[in-house]
């Protein structure tokens, strides 16, 4: 049965400020708290081994607090979602970096689409019947795939406070991600429930979540022309120079 959802208009106020209050989610007061998120961005950064030129795409980003740290640190981060009000009350320092995008819109960037796109918390929010065209317009706009979803076993999330978001829909283990992520066209390249340096403070339940990282094949490939392009423009400029 399709799910009646229409996220722009859930993902409202209420969802960021009151969510606690009006049982809408686990956010109250959604703010910016540079004390935990510049080492979290800190943390993406080293984990992934991002370097400097890479364009990330933070997927649900919400206020766009992660775009805000991994620009400070600076990477080249930009950030989607499907909430209007959340886009709007995004620092003013990094709207021109921010989106607001329809539910499995297609992803706009440069050439070469995102080096990384990343979503951390947001898979479970997308309904069962859109789960594969999400997952195959990632891979039709990125190259590598930074994923941390809630782990669910028989219709319930194994950690009881994700059941109190009501646009968490998908509660699956780990397999069942891996295969929709393989099956979108991507390679794993780890799917673990050790989450690192991330969500510390829920890890209490070892299978609680599930990190997961993929490439699109011929990356590598896809990576080495790039580079080879920009040494080959570097040259001209340094001829046309002389």
């Amino acid at each position: 049965m399709k799910t009646l959802f229409k996220p722009g208009q859930f993902f409202d106020e209420n969802y960021y400020e009151r969510g606690a209050e009006t049982g809408k989610s686990l956010y109250s007061h959604y703010r910016w708290m540079p004390e935990l998120t510049i080492p979290m961005c800190h943390h993406i950064a080293k984990y992934l081994e991002l370097k400097e030129t890479d364009k990330v795409l933070d997927f649900g980003c919400a206020k766009g607090f992660s775009v805000y740290g991994l620009r400070l640190l600076g990477y080249k981060a930009y950030g989607v979602d499907v909430s209007e009000y959340a886009v709007k009350k995004s620092p003013e320092e990094i709207r021109k970096w921010l989106g607001v995008i329809e539910p499995q819109e297609e992803l706009t960037c440069a050439e070469g689409g995102y080096d990384w796109i990343l979503c951390k918390d947001i898979l479970e929010h997308v309904p069962y019947e859109n789960i594969e065209q999400q997952l195959e317009v990632f891979h039709k706009g990125g190259k590598r795939l930074f994923v941390i979803v809630p782990i669910g076993r028989n219709g319930k999330y194994l950690i009881d406070s994700y059941e109190q978001d009501k646009s968490h829909f998908i509660k699956e283990d780990i397999d069942w991600w891996t295969k929709k992520i393989e099956d979108a066209g991507f390679e794993i390249d780890l799917a673990t429930y050790d989450l690192g340096p991330f969500k510390k403070n829920w890890q209490f339940e070892p299978e609680g979540n599930a990190l997961i990282m993929a490439t699109r094949p011929n990356t590598l490939h896809e990576d080495l022309m790039i580079g080879f392009e920009e040494e080959k423009r570097q040259r001209e400029l340094e001829e046309e120079d002389e």
